[in-house]
């Protein structure tokens, strides 16, 4: 084939390939082109709700970090009047030794006053046994107080 029948084979296989092209079903095109429109319209849709949701989460964790802190100082003034709590109570035990140590030692010195003051009367029985004389009683401030109590 010579240079001429060359490119003219070219030129009629390229316009046979652009009028093959040209040739595609106009109402197939455009049905084609509703569905990806109504595609994109729908996906817009979902973007919108999606969105929506997404800021409706962000508020929601927004609120949730303000109830979490909130409830972290109350966590941390409830650890503190715990601890305030624990040193009441044994100071409380502390003071309720000291008492009950207190207390013994009163009943000690109780029962020591009360040997001495027998022992007391026991001499002063015994000085007036020997000076022979009536022995007197003795009014003393605790014999004459109400209740009998000495």
């Amino acid at each position: 084939m010579t240079r001429a029948g060359k490119a003219l084979s070219v030129v009629v296989v390229t316009t046979l390939g652009l009028w093959g092209c040209s040739q595609v079903s106009s109402g197939d095109s455009a049905e084609r082109i509703r569905q990806l429109e109504n595609e994109c319209k729908v996906l817009k849709d979902d973007y919108r709700s999606v969105a929506g949701a997404r800021d409706r989460l962000k508020e929601q964790v927004k609120e949730m970090e303000g109830e979490r802190s909130q409830l972290q100082k109350d966590l941390e003034g409830q650890e503190a009047l715990a601890k305030e709590r624990q040193a009441l109570v044994k100071e409380r035990d502390d003071l309720a030794q000291q008492v009950s140590a207190r207390t013994t030692e009163r009943d000690a010195l109780q029962g020591q006053f009360d040997q001495v003051r027998k022992g007391l009367r026991s001499l002063l029985g015994q000085t007036e046994a020997a000076i022979g004389s009536p022995p007197t009683p003795a009014v003393s401030a605790a014999s004459a107080a109400p209740g009998g109590k000495s």
